[in-house]
């Protein structure tokens, strides 16, 4: 499990997708929701440094995660790795009739804008989803944030990752869809 005494920098994040389930305590678990539908489950966690989605669909597990050094993961099972430094969009269709997309991007702006985004996003979270405030790095600097949106569907999932490093006035957001194809029978 990795703690760190502040968040990781952007440069420094990987986003890595795992073609099976990564135990929890393999993370910094900061918020966490299980959702459950007929034909999938899945695990959306607010971990330090970023977040982790484990989807399962029958016998097929994907693991998404987005962290930065501090979170040292296995490699066996990885199916995609990339730093997070560029925008970046992936398709991937694990065998067991699973179709995941994703899509990734850094924005940087100007401090009063990030402060505006931060405040924007902070009262979006009485919304639902989850929400976790990190420690700021000093009592002067604004503390870092995580928000996830979730949009659960009988066909799949949506998850919409915020999360913010006040140090570089960075933004990072990632959009993923999981997927189950037609073909699969439910459990």
């Amino acid at each position: 499990m990795g703690v760190s005494f502040g968040r990781s920098r952007v440069a420094d994040l990987s986003f890595q997708v795992f073609a099976r389930a990564i135990h929890p305590e393999w993370f910094a678990v900061r918020d966490h929701r299980r959702l459950t539908q007929d034909l999938w489950e899945a695990d959306v966690r607010i971990i330090e440094g970023g977040h982790a989605v484990t989807f399962r669909f029958g016998d097929v597990r994907l693991c998404e995660v987005l962290a930065g050094p501090e979170t040292h993961l296995p490699e066996p099972g990885l199916l995609f790795h990339s730093s997070v430094r560029h925008e970046r969009s992936t398709t991937l269709e694990p065998k067991g009739g699973l179709s995941y997309q994703t899509c990734f991007e850094v924005e940087r702006v100007d401090p009063e804008v990030f402060s505006h985004l931060c405040e924007e996003v902070t009262l979006d979270a009485s919304r639902g989803g989850l929400f976790h405030r990190f420690s700021p790095v000093s009592r002067l600097s604004p503390a870092p944030i995580s928000h996830i949106h979730i949009e659960s569907r009988t066909r799949g999932l949506t998850v919409h990752t915020f999360h913010t490093f006040p140090e570089e006035h960075a933004i990072v957001r990632t959009q993923s869809l999981f997927e189950p194809r037609e073909a699969l029978n439910p459990r």
